[in-house]
């Protein structure tokens, strides 16, 4: 049997994007003439039917209405909506209409307020980089020269292309994502069994924590931060609030082989993720760089970007801007392991920090560390000098609060450095701090220990890795 226009139309919806927002239909009257309107929350119109009729629509109209907007919006390409809104008279008579209830789910649509609901599964959505709305992938196109950035229609992108300039235009930013997206392939050059999974653009927060529940360390320990959705009620928690020093890396085998210091010959060979697994003798399938990327970024930099051979016996780092950071003091026994003749001393600065770890310390092995609630420009050190400064992840460029305390490393002409995690945060924070700071920094080095779990974003797929790369200050 032949199918009629109206089923092959709802077929056609049926299996259209989903963008992750409400439309609202409206009745309107005017001069005598009635229509029938769609908009979405902005009241941007989205399509129309002219009713031609002196009293209310009928729900075929309503539908009608729906489906043409669907198939043929004013802007952007078809697509359905996950929720529909009836507004005023509409609502009040057609709420709970049974022709319109049938008809909406089977188009995959929740009519707002009535009983029914629907859901588009397991979808993760993706966001216009310029108006920020919401759909499935294939609603959405990449910039055709970046390949990085998404857009939903071809105004938006070439609004954002040519309609600013500066900074906030991706005039501005599209050949260096080019540059940036090549970086991807040596950012997930990583030796782990995972490490195409965890690596791939289409690892998101929910493959994440999936991942982590495999490996039996969700939620877990020094886990308890990783894998975790913006609704979870840890979230809220200020950092310092679980600090778990009886089992802080949880997966047992690695336990034991973390709990010895490496002989010197060790340490001396440890250059990247392969040889420190290899000296430590854990298994690349163990995720546990996820938690030690952080002391073995501090190695990293000590051993090879400082020439750990210039310090004494006693070395004092400050880290600042910390977070979780707080939360992993357990993991950096580890870099007492790996310097094991050296006493280390450690203090952390960061703001909002849970009352319980403030100015406290806890000694591990040859490791002490200090947590400061309090910005790092407004401490005052007790005739104690660092010999290094780090902030993980910084994004200098992000916070007008790193300005004082870059002025204040400035002055100290410590040895100052920062991870982040892409270069266009670097390039960010290089012009902040030479508008307003005058002083410079290095060209970013690939950190062998960054971490080997990608993030990743709505709204583009730029290779983002925690501590992916490293530079510091430049004093003249």
């Amino acid at each position: 049997m032949a199918m009629n226009t109206s089923d092959q139309e709802k077929r056609q919806i049926s299996n259209l994007p989903w963008e992750d927002s409400v439309w609202f239909i409206e009745f309107t009257l005017d001069d005598g003439d009635s229509s029938l309107q769609i908009v979405d929350k902005y009241c941007r119109n989205i399509g129309h039917i002219q009713a031609n009729l002196t009293c209310n629509p009928r729900p075929e109209d309503i539908l009608n209405c729906f489906m043409k907007a669907c198939l043929f919006p004013c802007k952007g390409s078809a697509r359905r909506p996950r929720h529909i809104v009836l507004k005023g008279e509409l609502l009040e008579q057609f709420l709970d209409n049974t022709f319109l209830l049938e008809n909406f789910e089977q188009l995959g649509v929740a009519l707002a307020g009535s009983k029914a609901t629907q859901s588009p599964g397991d979808v993760r959505w993706r966001e216009c980089h310029f108006c920020h709305i919401r759909a499935e992938q294939r609603l959405l196109t990449y910039c055709p020269m970046c390949q990085a950035v998404l857009y939903c229609s071809s105004e938006c992108r070439n609004e954002d292309t040519h309609g600013s300039s500066g900074l906030t235009s991706h005039g501005f930013w599209c050949s260096k994502f080019l540059s940036y997206m090549e970086d991807t392939a040596k950012l997930s050059e990583l030796p782990f069994e995972f490490s195409s999974d965890t690596c791939s653009p289409d690892f998101d927060a929910s493959k994440y924590r999936s991942f982590l529940k495999d490996k039996g360390v969700f939620g877990e320990g020094c886990w308890r931060r990783e894998g975790l959705m913006s609704t979870d009620e840890s979230q809220k928690h200020k950092y310092g609030k679980h600090i778990d020093l009886d089992n802080p890396y949880v997966l047992p085998v690695e336990s034991c082989m973390l709990d010895d210091p490496l002989s010197v010959d060790s340490e001396s060979s440890i250059m990247d993720w392969g040889s420190y697994y290899e000296s430590r003798g854990i298994d690349l399938s163990s995720p546990i760089a996820i938690l030690l990327q952080w002391p073995l970024t501090v190695f990293f930099i000590i051993k090879h970007l400082m020439n750990g051979s210039d310090f004494d016996h006693h070395i004092n780092i400050d880290i600042i801007g910390v977070e979780k950071e707080v939360e992993l003091i357990p993991v950096f026994k580890e870099l007492g392991n790996l310097l094991g003749d050296r006493v280390i001393d450690i203090q952390m600065f960061g703001r909002h920090l849970h009352h319980c770890v403030r100015e406290k310390v806890w000694t591990i092995s040859n490791v002490t560390i200090t947590v400061h609630n309090q910005l790092y420009h407004k401490h005052s050190p007790h005739h104690r000098a660092p010999h290094l400064v780090i902030g993980f992840n910084a994004g200098l460029a992000a916070y007008s609060s790193w300005i004082p305390t870059i002025k204040k490393l400035k002055d100290m002409k410590v040895p100052a450095f920062f991870t982040d995690y892409c270069r266009s945060s670097i390039e960010l924070s290089s012009l902040m701090l030479q508008d307003h700071c005058d002083i410079n920094v290095s060209d970013p080095v690939l950190n062998p220990f960054r971490s080997p779990i990608r993030t990743t974003s709505s709204d583009h797929d730029l290779p983002w890795f925690s501590n992916a790369y490293i530079f510091c200050l430049e004093y003249t």
